[in-house]
């Protein structure tokens, strides 16, 4: 990309940034994604999960549920996002924002994201057997584990050993952590697209970072956080909104419109160039046995398409 349209994209993501800056000082809630814990200012960490957490993980005691993604233009299910819960045996239902923190502070990230990277691959190989598995799930990863020396040897055996095409997986990079090895990091990535993997970039237009990162990292899919929908409602940042999804596809990439849930958002999104979108009016997340159901019913699309 050359050096003027790296200006232009940086100053609609600091335009972008202020909005939601002046939108978040004015509100007096927030709304936690289920795929990456609050920030640390608005979270009390669980002594009790971050002592049992190598517990719950060996025990088995995590849940799936899938997020579907629409493909706008078919008005069908494109693939789905894997999400979690804890099912804590004295609590209940635990969600991300609450266990995410425990698993981070234990230093588990690495076990954890490799075990639900697995129950995915079990699940869908099992649901492709059966003729009712999902095109294109994605799992989301953290960059720490993602910064590991052979990182992408494990999610390729891993794969291979249930008999799926990579194409059928996708990497979702949560855009608020660093890298903690750089040079691994990048390697990975390249190994895993390399390999067929798809790569997403979670959570972008939530921060000026994610301008270097949509540039620098091996990329197929970008996600536009929800928060620059909600915004959305400002001149400003529409505009800022088509310009970035103009920029990923111009860059070759797919552009997945996060947070709808209303059909006014849907139509904006689709008025705005995005191919793909998630959320509440579509899909809440929902057990894989649903999904599973959900899916021999409905119409799925057969791939996600070339931009």
């Amino acid at each position: 990309m050359r050096i003027m349209e790296f200006i232009i994209i940086s100053l609609l993501v600091v335009i972008i940034a202020a909005v939601l800056l002046c939108k978040r000082n004015q509100t007096a809630y927030t709304t936690p994604n289920d795929s990456s814990p609050l920030p640390a200012s608005q979270n009390t960490l669980d002594q009790e999960l971050q002592t049992r957490m190598k517990e719950f993980i060996r025990n088995d005691r995590f849940v799936l549920v899938i997020q579907p993604v629409m493909d706008l233009k078919k008005n069908s299910i494109a693939g789905g996002e894997m999400l979690s819960r804890l099912n804590h045996p004295e609590r209940g239902m635990i969600f991300p924002n609450e266990f995410l923190p425990a698993i981070a502070a234990a230093g588990l990230y690495s076990e954890f994201d490799k075990y639900i990277f697995r129950k995915c691959c079990a699940w869908l190989s099992r649901t492709r057997a059966e003729g009712a598995g999902m095109e294109l799930v994605s799992c989301n990863f953290s960059r720490k584990t993602l910064s590991e020396p052979d990182v992408a040897s494990q999610l390729v055996q891993i794969a291979d050993s249930y008999g799926l095409p990579h194409s059928s997986l996708g990497i979702e990079l949560m855009e608020q952590e660093a890298e903690t090895d750089v040079t691994h990091f990048y390697g990975n990535l390249k190994k895993l697209k390399d390999s067929g993997f798809r790569i997403f970039l979670d959570d972008f237009g939530d921060g000026v970072t994610s301008v270097k990162d949509i540039m620098s990292k091996p990329l197929d899919i970008v996600k536009i956080d929800r928060s620059v929908l909600l915004a959305a409602d400002n001149d400003q940042v529409k505009s800022a909104y088509r310009s970035m999804v103009e920029m990923a596809e111009g860059m070759g990439l797919q552009v997945v419109c996060e947070g709808i849930e209303t059909e006014e958002q849907r139509r904006f999104a689709q008025d705005v160039g995005c191919h793909y979108g998630q959320g509440f009016l579509f899909y809440r997340p929902m057990s894989i046995d649903q999904v599973f159901e959900m899916i021999e019913e409905a119409s799925v699309a057969e791939n996600w398409d070339e931009v």
